[in-house]
């Protein structure tokens, strides 16, 4: 099936809206409706504002003492501290002008947050809006996302890498972010998280919660369109059963495409793996194919893909061929603007990283062939004619998607080729795989059990790849065993038995029985993307008319014993301490949620003043102050730690 399309529409800016002390350049009225679809297909080409807001230095820039002084750091700080310049109007007005519809912001939230109370520096929130402001003045997309505030690692310094355990502090940053731009109108998009190493339950809870959030607070949020973390932003582990989306019409999934990275990422130096070149017909052909598999599995199931960041290394270190980097650029950028429901943002790290391709400081490109590759496909569109469905009998994952599982030890998710009808005959380790590699998978043995085994490699080839080929038959320390099956429904793990402490993998190609698509295939293995919730049964109106009202029984009074159990009233009229005592509602609206811990934080640091009912509410230790204490009691009874019973009760020592 050939496909050939022009670049995707953008729409006219709707009228700007002036309101009070409003920046100009945003609007809070509705926009017409679009889908999530129409909303990706019109944001064109995208690029990053990369190494600016996303600045971070692994440490925190709040002390015990409170914000540091002005003088030492500012608003303006944290996208200079990497060595791009301070953000201007002209600046995203010259970047418009290139033929980008759409920027993404990465921002780090952590450092700009108090560690205790996590309230996001107000200064800091306002500079954000700022550029944001600049862009909606162009009419252009904004993507704005949570980003350094996970390592993609374990390092303590940053707060996501603690998993569930950092749920409270997450909450509290995108509730009041969330809050604060719930009047933009559906050109701002509120991104997730950035490339997290979650496990997929715990990516999944986040995911589900920031969209609770988000819809929660209201406004223009009630109906914006959402971009959700992919499982580390990775094509294959996103385009898994195991990856879910929450019951929502308005979400957008995150895809990273840094493929193949020996060519995209991969310096000089690095042993794993490396070319300066690309471009071959079979190489385009991949990204073709990559491409297809995001529409097949999500856009073409109403989910559009954005895909975050691409790019390739551009500095020295590098190395890589000119002519192979405007080609990579301009082979992404097109297959992206052809393709329905997927939109590309290049990853420009400015005047700061190892991808820079367009100069903050002057701006001007870098390079001009870098910059004609975005004008010529905005005046002209993408030209490109591909075959989606080109038959294959091979899928080849490289460093992006083999999961590193304890070096040298490499694992592959065999789910995405489940259900398609095809096996696996043949695995190819490709790179330098010097001595004696294995490889383990889950097997179907002819009696119905299961097991995992692992098969001997064979020895290195001339042309340096080890071939396993994977008969039905294991190998003779086996047993005997013959006519297994390899059950596509776990990993498939690589371990070296021996051999140089060198040895790497760059690649591991799986052959496949027979030939078939990437459509075909992500047909079969596509998992529902929404997880659907069960639905609330309501009675009929005739069921409800049969039911008479029911009289209270001797049983339904409570007893003396049970009467004198019960915590304290939050209307215990007869008690003067607690009269009227809604326990944790701040802002006293008889509603007990995030807010109000938003708002006790802001108390405590003299942003703001509670009412007398609302400081009531809190004051749990009666000290006639808010305390971070009893924020964090709040929180807790918020997510069901802590009771009314409890916080009747409270003391500075109550945990």
């Amino acid at each position: 099936m050939k496909r050939k399309q022009m670049k995707k529409g953008i729409s006219a800016l709707l009228a700007v809206v002036l309101t009070g002390t409003m920046a100009t350049g945003f609007s809070t009225a509705k926009a017409e409706t679009k889908t999530a679809i129409d909303i990706v297909n019109e944001m064109g080409m995208g690029c990053n504002l990369g190494n600016s807001f996303d600045c971070n230095g692994g440490s925190k820039r709040y002390f015990s003492t409170g914000w540091i002084d002005e003088a030492s750091w500012n608003e303006h700080s944290t996208e200079t501290l990497w060595g791009n310049p301070i953000t201007t109007k002209e600046m995203i007005d010259t970047i418009h002008a290139q033929g980008f519809d759409s920027i993404r912001i990465p921002v780090t939230w952590g450092e700009n947050t108090d560690p205790v109370t996590n309230d996001v520096d107000d200064a800091y929130l306002a500079r954000v809006k700022e550029v944001i402001d600049y862009a909606y003045d162009n009419g252009m997309y904004v993507i704005m996302n949570m980003h350094w505030d996970c390592s993609g690692g374990s390092n303590s310094e940053y707060w996501l890498d603690a998993g569930m355990d950092a749920m409270p502090r997450y909450e509290t940053i995108w509730t009041e972010v969330a809050n604060y731009f719930k009047d933009y109108d559906n050109h701002l998009v509120m991104e997730s998280m950035n490339e997290v190493p979650f496990d997929y339950d715990t990516l999944n809870a986040f995911n589900e919660k920031f969209v609770d959030i988000v819809r929660k607070s209201g406004g223009n949020n009630a109906d914006r369109l959402l971009l959700l973390a992919g499982a580390n932003d990775d094509l294959a582990k996103t385009c898994n059963p195991e990856y879910h989306l929450p019951d929502d019409d308005m979400l957008a999934v995150s895809i990273h495409y840094y493929s193949p990275s020996i060519f995209a990422v991969a310096k000089l130096q690095d042993t794993w793996g490396y070319t300066d070149k690309w471009g071959t017909e079979e190489e385009k052909q991949t990204v073709y194919n990559d491409f297809a598999r995001m529409k097949a599995y999500y856009a073409d199931e109403g989910v559009p893909v954005i895909v975050g960041e691409y790019g390739v290394v551009t500095n020295a270190e590098g190395g890589k061929d000119h002519n192979s980097i405007v080609e990579y650029l301009n082979t992404v950028a097109s297959t992206a603007l052809a393709t329905n429901g997927v939109s590309a943002f290049l990853w420009d790290a400015g005047n700061a990283g190892d991808m820079q391709f367009f100069d903050r400081q002057n701006l001007k490109w870098f390079d001009d062939d870098f910059g004609n590759v975005y004008q010529n496909l905005k005046e002209n569109g993408t030209p490109i004619e591909f075959d989606y469905d080109i038959k294959k009998n091979t899928a080849t994952s490289d460093r992006t998607t083999i999961e590193l599982s304890g070096s040298p030890d490499y694992s592959i998710d065999l789910g995405a080729y489940a259900g398609n009808g095809v096996s696996i005959k043949q695995v190819i380790l490709n790179g330098t795989p010097e001595g004696g590699w294995g490889v383990s998978f889950p097997a179907t043995n002819p009696d119905g059990s299961h097991r995992d085994w692992t098969c001997e490699a064979s020895a290195v080839g001339a042309d340096g790849t080890v071939t396993i080929d994977l008969d039905g038959k294991f190998e003779p320390d086996s047993g005997g065993v013959e006519n297994y099956v390899i059950s596509l429904t776990g990993n498939m793990d690589f371990a070296k038995w021996w051999g140089p402490d060198n040895a790497e993998l760059t690649s591991v190609t799986l052959v496949f029985d027979k030939e078939t698509t990437y459509t075909e295939l992500q047909a079969t293995a596509t998992a529902k993307p929404k997880e659907q919730k069960p639905t609330e049964q309501k009675p009929t109106e005739t069921e409800t008319e049969t039911e008479p009202p029911t009289e209270p029984t001797e049983t339904d009074v409570p007893t003396e014993t049970e009467t004198e159990t019960e915590p304290a009233s939050e209307q215990d009229s007869t008690n003067p301490d607690t009269a009227k005592i809604t326990y944790g509602d701040a802002d006293c609206n008889n509603d007990v949620n995030i807010l109000d811990v938003i708002l006790i934080n802001r108390a405590i640091l003299g942003k703001s003043k509670l009412t007398d009912q609302g400081l009531k509410n809190v004051d749990f230790n009666k000290s006639n102050i808010p305390e971070p204490g009893e924020s964090l009691a709040v929180m807790k009874k918020i997510v069901g730690i802590m009771t009314d019973e409890d916080l009747a009760n409270y003391s500075d020592t109550t945990n």
